[in-house]
């Protein structure tokens, strides 16, 4: 029987996982309008014997290839690895528990564009809560949810797209360059992307018409999560705000993130020294389209306690 070539690679990190990926994928064919057109690309981060993926027999394996990495690579090296494999023209970038809607791969082919990148609609597994894009915090570099769907009269442009939802074209994400490799492990990885997206000239575009919805962690879990990343979480974002904000708010943001983290912000400093946080800044600046006072225009971005953000 002969393979239909995918036109749209849902790509995704997992580490120790198990199950929860063989449920993501089967969702994903399952509710796909043409479920010919779609592969699965699953990076398996160095998972433990237990937590491996595992995906079902059958139509689901035929389309799911696992690409397993010996050493720790994080959310956004994984990501990039699996762009890398993925054969799909579209990227639909999400975690390895999500849920998709009906004809989701229909309304991602009708809304997507070359510089276009599109943000879904997540949905919490346990509640009705919904998360329409998010928006940069400044200067802490951190994100918050829009809770309020985007007004039906208005271009729905949001500032970031999510890790569970995010749609880009294969050719969009290679000219971005992926996510930052420079960032390590956990967090910022998103909103970087998407703050570097704006700057090269595409957009993000929030839609309600295609949902995933996530298995958002309990709080314990979430409490020892974040407590044993939280060390690279600081560190990408001072290396996210170095890259992006005006010389004038770096300090601030350093000051603001060994305030509240004065356990983590000497290694993270020395992270960012290492990691080579003011080159990746020359780089952007040489590279990119528009600078960060673009972004601050474009969505009259005030800072985290409601002052205008510079734009030099």
């Amino acid at each position: 029987m002969r393979t239909v070539a995918p036109t749209i690679s849902v790509v995704l990190p997992a580490r120790d996982e198990g199950d929860r990926v063989g449920a993501t994928v089967a969702s994903a064919l399952g509710a796909a309008a043409e479920p010919d057109g779609i592969e699965a690309v699953v990076v398996d981060d160095c998972s433990s014997a237990d937590g491996r993926p595992r995906v079902a027999a059958g139509a689901d394996r035929r389309r799911t290839r696992i690409i397993r990495s010996e050493l720790h690579l994080g959310v956004g090296a994984a990501r990039n690895l699996a762009a890398r494999h993925a054969h799909g023209r579209l990227l639909f970038i999400t975690d390895a528990h999500t849920r998709f809607s009906d004809g989701w791969d229909h309304e991602v082919r009708r809304l997507i564009a070359p510089a276009r990148i599109l943000s879904v609609t997540v949905r919490d597994r346990a509640s009705a809560w919904r998360g329409h894009g998010c928006r940069l915090v400044v200067p802490h570099m951190g994100t918050r949810w829009n809770t309020a769907p985007p007004a039906a009269d208005a271009p729905a442009h949001v500032q970031i797209a999510s890790s569970a939802g995010t749609v880009v074209q294969r050719a969009l994400f290679e000219r971005l360059g992926g996510y930052d490799e420079g960032m390590v492990h956990y967090g910022g990885f998103e909103p970087e992307f998407s703050v570097r997206a704006w700057r090269a000239g595409a957009e993000i575009v929030h839609t309600t018409t295609v949902e995933v919805t996530h298995r958002f962690k309990p709080k314990a879990e979430c409490t020892a999560f974040l407590a044993a990343a939280r060390t690279a979480m600081v560190h990408n974002c001072l290396r996210f705000g170095t890259a992006h904000l005006p010389e004038s708010m770096i300090l601030e943001m350093v000051r603001l993130h060994a305030l509240e983290y004065p356990d983590h912000i000497r290694e993270a400093l020395v992270m960012l020294e290492q990691r080579g946080a003011w080159g990746r800044r020359a780089e952007l600046a040489r590279s990119l389209r528009h600078d960060f006072a673009s972004f601050v225009r474009r969505f009259a971005l005030l800072d985290q306690i409601g002052r205008p953000v510079p734009e030099v």
